[in-house]
């Protein structure tokens, strides 16, 4: 089965090997999730470069540089092989690995804005690294599966070695950067320096945990409010977005002005609340479908492994979801 099987019927499933064709991985795990990179890491690089730098780690940038100019190198050599014909590929499939291109691109500026503004890790970043794992793993799989010549299986090689090497930069990525702070670590809660997985687990209150089976814990043991929750931050906010002379006739105006002053925290919760939604939703199709299988007579290995990857993704994701949610 050639890389540009599927061309013709893109959302055609190999129901005989349980599998996505080539065409329809490209498209929803390559270049959907690279399109909506793009779009939101340069939303997030221009809102960031605003911002004084708080992380003094230099070295460790380098290290970081240095590993992401590397897979924009791999990803450049894999646009290279679909463009110079060394096998036959698709549009999409073309398209799929500029966009990928670009998104490398993107992260070398997404992690040196991030790197120095930021006191915690990239939940940008670090989001797109490893859903995007998940994805080219399946995608690796159905790219060997799918190659019937030397040079498609030189592709697939070199499309696992970039795996391999996000593997490593979103370690990197995730690292926290508590000691290279320039301010008062005391004065701060651990939440402010914890990236995507520490808040998605709650791993940033062990420390707190642990001391309470220790000790009675009193008000000096609790962590400082999050900065971003006092009181005069807030007031300050407020006040730079009141215009007085505005709100005169305007019966909406005050609501405006705390709409305007409490954006970022109504947004916030959105997207982890539709994400808790739709896993939710698949719960009974999922259930549905083991059911289903496990009355069959004959049960399909493939399929069987098949659920089980789906039901670690909707319960972990329906765990996670709630955690970045409330």
């Amino acid at each position: 089965m050639p890389f540009a099987s599927g061309a013709d019927n893109l959302l055609q499933l190999n129901a005989k090997d349980f599998d996505f064709t080539v065409e329809f991985e490209q498209l929803f795990f390559s270049i959907v999730p690279s399109a909506l990179f793009i779009v939101t890491s340069l939303w997030r690089t221009l809102s960031q470069a605003r911002k004084p730098a708080v992380v003094n780690a230099p070295a460790f940038q380098l290290v970081k540089l240095g590993a992401i100019t590397t897979y924009v190198g791999l990803e450049l050599s894999l646009l290279i092989m679909v463009a110079v014909g060394s096998f036959r590929a698709t549009p999409i499939f073309i398209a799929s690995s500029v966009l990928k291109l670009v998104s490398a691109l993107f992260m070398v500026t997404l992690s040196v804005v991030d790197h120095s503004r930021s006191p915690r890790p990239s939940v940008l970043l670090n989001s797109y690294l490893f859903l995007t794992l998940l994805l080219d793993a399946s995608q690796a799989r159905t790219l060997f599966l799918s190659s019937d010549g030397m040079p498609e299986l030189t592709y697939s090689s070199l499309f696992s070695a970039t795996i391999a090497l996000k593997c490593g930069i979103l370690l990197l990525e995730a690292q926290q950067k508590s000691r290279w702070l320039v301010w008062d670590a005391k004065a701060h809660s651990p939440e402010e320096t914890s990236g995507i997985f520490s808040l998605g687990v709650f791993f940033w209150l062990n420390n707190m945990f642990l001391r309470g089976y220790t000790k009675i814990l009193s008000l000096d043991d609790l962590y400082p409010l999050d900065s971003s929750l006092e009181a005069r931050a807030l007031a300050d906010e407020f006040s730079r977005n009141l215009d007085s002379s505005k709100l005169k006739g305007d019966k909406y105006g005050l609501v405006k002005v705390l709409v305007r002053t409490l954006k970022v925290p109504i947004l916030l919760p959105v997207f982890p609340r539709l994400s808790l939604l739709a896993f939710k939703f698949c719960q009974p199709l999922f259930i549905e479908k083991v059911l289903d299988y496990l009355s069959q007579s004959e049960l399909d290995g493939n399929t069987g492994y098949g659920l089980i990857g789906a039901s670690v993704l909707i319960y972990t994701g329906i765990a996670v979801s709630n955690s970045l949610y409330w």
